[in-house]
């Protein structure tokens, strides 16, 4: 049995708590420039801009200018910006899992890779998001990504707890293995259920 002492959980959103499909946002980014899919891809994966823009980088403002500059359009704002955010779900069998928690009143909050068009939107969507988790760490506020150990060292100050009684899941095992090197008890996402498990590990028994 896992005798650490857990005082703190932190989640990562992406394939955590929401499921996404960055293909979506390329489609419909694609359809509204006038582009094809692949010339968004490139333009977001290949030419950087999406990891600048996670990175706090660039801004809306400017990643609104820069895409523009690259597919040779005038595109509005706003829908840019939702067109690329528009592509999450929420995964449902972790509801239960964040309300049982929250309930009890046990601190959780946010650890992700983010940019500032994603968060928006999915606070639009799920306005649950704001009001359960405390703090939020999002990685283009704070000029850092997963997993570099900036971010990890932020999110331990705002849990308030030492290191050691953090409990992280994330589903990359390249961030999992950051938040173990700043020494938070961190673990990789599968599943609910076995997530579930991990919790009662560490001797938090939820009723399921």
């Amino acid at each position: 049995m896992y005798q650490r002492k857990t005082d703190f959980i932190y989640f990562d959103l992406g394939n955590v708590i929401l499921s996404f499909d960055h293909q979506r946002g390329y489609d419909q980014a694609a359809e509204i420039a006038g582009v094809s899919p692949a010339d968004v891809r490139r333009i977001m994966v290949e030419e950087d801009l999406q990891n600048r823009y996670e990175t706090g980088l660039v801004n809306s403002g400017q990643f609104h200018e820069s895409f523009c500059q690259q597919t040779g359009g005038e595109i509005d704002r706003v829908t840019l910006l939702e067109s690329i955010s528009d592509m999450f779900w929420a995964i449902r069998p972790m509801v239960p899992v964040l309300t049982q928690l929250k309930a009890r009143g046990f601190p959780i909050g946010i650890l992700s890779n983010t940019c500032e068009a994603h968060w928006e939107f999915v606070l639009s969507q799920y306005a649950v998001l704001g009001a359960f988790f405390r703090p939020v760490i999002l990685s283009y506020e704070e000029q850092s990504m997963k997993p570099d150990s900036k971010i990890y060292d932020v999110a331990i100050e705002r849990a308030g707890v030492d290191p050691e009684r953090i409990f992280f899941t994330d589903d990359r095992p390249e961030n999992v293995e950051g938040a173990i090197a700043a020494g938070i008890d961190a673990t990789l996402f599968t599943t609910v259920p076995n997530f579930v498990r991990q919790l009662n590990e560490r001797g938090i028994m939820l009723n399921l």
